[in-house]
């Protein structure tokens, strides 16, 4: 039978049709309060996480630990209870867990409004204005909730394999629905299916035994289970958390093999001020992922900033505070990792700690930092034997002109590049070396035609051809046909080679 996933919003009868599955089918049973009732015996502060994402959503770098954590601790639990495939799960977004699993049957349900409101009221012993603000509310709160931590619109028809609508069907009946879909081939558990549900509780478990370790709760990692071996990818700084990775993992029940395995490189991208909304983040993390590499993040401020540079200066005595913090929050339960107010939530540090924390949630953070003055900060920040494989310099030297500002640039990355000995391009011409975008599609077609014709024109016109090379033609006009070929070669040479490596570019080939 299958895992059945069942999602509503707050009084639209999710737990009661989950009550109602659970006794007709007598598959265990696990809902939402249940499940955070779990997490905070763990040490896992969700009231304090969930405060924490409607107050100030990508806020902190600990904030998204935590976030990982979390859901780290549902997929476990969930894979654990799940066993031999069978289990009831119902949760404001319990659509969203255990992606990729085949066994499992995504029910979304919906309730006509004003019946949620008058359930709302009666609940709460509200009047019935009262209750329909506090319901639009809650609504908009799990919507932030879920995008958050699930990375995804809640309620999208695309999540789930069935919706029903509530208001006119009973609940007895809408169970009896489910019930039939999970009697369908379509769901039903097969030995692979379950190999990789105990893959993802796998991972999931070493995931949590990581984050609560002291020793290891602030290694950047990404973890993957396969048939049982736990492979631990690192980024090149966490080098030295190697063996205390393979200490806390040792012993952790499924698992067959510890494999850890460094990022190959980093990327360094160096700008002012960040935004991981732009479609510059979007090339870079579609880069990295392509190479296998992590982003490390560098900020320059300028030195006629003074309010930046004071800013910069807080931020990075926080930065040098943070792992301490976080690591004691994790392992001691003080507050689960997700920190009350401080001073330094005020500071603007140029949007480095949200960028910081969208790079965590895709696995490709390889740290932050700040440099305050002129360029040559940056020189002294980059470490010395740091294996870059592309530095990126963004928007940089803001104040100054436009000429200035690209002049200032280019000496930069040329100074990088003696200093790192790594290649370093400037932001924008990123997508001209490395991505496929419509302006290669374009020259990619146009010089494929030019390539298609000069082939074609000398294999059809075999005698013309070797009149030129060496009949009359040629020895009238030796050295004009002499210099024609030198030219003629190797235009022929660029027009194919740039379509090869716009080809390959396009299959993800560099």
């Amino acid at each position: 039978m299958p895992i059945v996933l069942i999602s509503s919003r707050f009084e639209g009868s999710g737990e009661e049709l989950a009550a109602s599955l659970a006794a007709k089918t007598g598959w265990p049973m696990l809902c939402r309060s249940e499940m955070q009732d779990m997490a905070r015996a763990r040490g896992i502060r969700v009231g304090r996480l969930e405060m924490s994402v409607i107050k100030a959503p990508g806020r902190s770098e600990g904030l998204e630990r935590q976030r990982k954590l979390y859901v780290a601790f549902l997929t476990a639990t969930l894979c654990g209870m799940a066993g031999d495939g069978n289990l009831i799960y119902y949760g404001r977004a319990g659509h969203m867990l255990l992606p990729g699993v085949a066994h499992r049957l995504r029910v979304g349900l919906t309730v006509p409004y004003q019946q949620r409101v008058q359930r709302t009221a009666r609940t709460l012993n509200l009047s019935q204005d009262r209750a329909e603000l506090y319901l639009q509310q809650l609504d908009q709160d799990f919507e932030q909730w879920i995008k958050h931590v699930h990375r995804a619109e809640g309620r999208d028809a695309d999540q789930f394999d069935v919706c029903l609508n509530l208001e006119q069907l009973g609940l007895t009946n809408a169970a009896a629905l489910v019930c039939e879909m999970a009697q369908m081939p379509d769901f039903r558990p097969t030995p692979r299916s379950l190999r990789e549900l105990e893959d993802m509780g796998l991972a999931a478990r070493a995931e949590v035994e990581l984050a609560f370790d002291e020793r290891t709760a602030l290694a950047d990692v990404q973890v993957q289970a396969d048939d049982g071996v736990l492979t631990v990818t690192y980024s090149p700084r966490e080098e030295v958390a190697v063996d205390r990775i393979t200490e806390v993992l040792s012993g952790l029940e499924g698992c067959r093999k510890i494999q850890c395995t460094m990022a190959e490189t980093n990327i360094l991208w160096v700008q002012e001020r960040f935004d991981p909304d732009t479609s510059r983040f979007t090339q870079l993390t579609q880069l990295a992922k392509r190479w296998g590499a992590a982003v490390e993040l560098m900020r320059l401020v300028p030195p006629a900033d003074g309010e930046a540079a004071e800013n910069a200066e807080g931020l990075a005595a926080l930065d040098a505070d943070q792992g301490s913090r976080a690591a004691r929050h994790l392992t001691n339960g003080s507050d689960g990792g997700v920190e009350d107010d401080s001073p330094y939530d005020e500071l603007d540090d140029g949007g480095l700690t949200r960028t910081q924390e969208e790079l965590l949630s895709l696995g490709q953070a390889a740290g932050k930092r700040t440099a305050c003055g002129g360029y040559e900060k940056i020189l002294d920040a980059a470490r010395d034997g740091a294996r870059y494989s592309l530095v990126v310099i963004g928007d940089i030297f803001l104040s100054k002109g436009p000429s200035a500002r690209t002049r200032m640039a280019r000496e930069l990355a040329l100074s990088i590049r003696d200093r790192l000995k790594a290649p370093v391009i400037l932001a924008t011409e990123l997508e001209q070396k490395f991505m496929f975008g419509p302006r290669q599609a374009i020259k990619l077609l146009g010089f494929l035609a030019l390539v298609v014709v000069i082939y074609t024109a000398v294999f059809q016109l075999q005698e013309p051809v070797m009149e030129l090379m060496g009949g009359q033609i040629h020895d009238k006009w030796r050295w004009a046909v002499s210099v024609g070929v030198a030219l003629f070669v190797p235009l022929v040479a660029y027009l194919y080679g740039t379509v090869a490596g716009l080809a390959l570019k396009l299959i993800n080939i560099d």
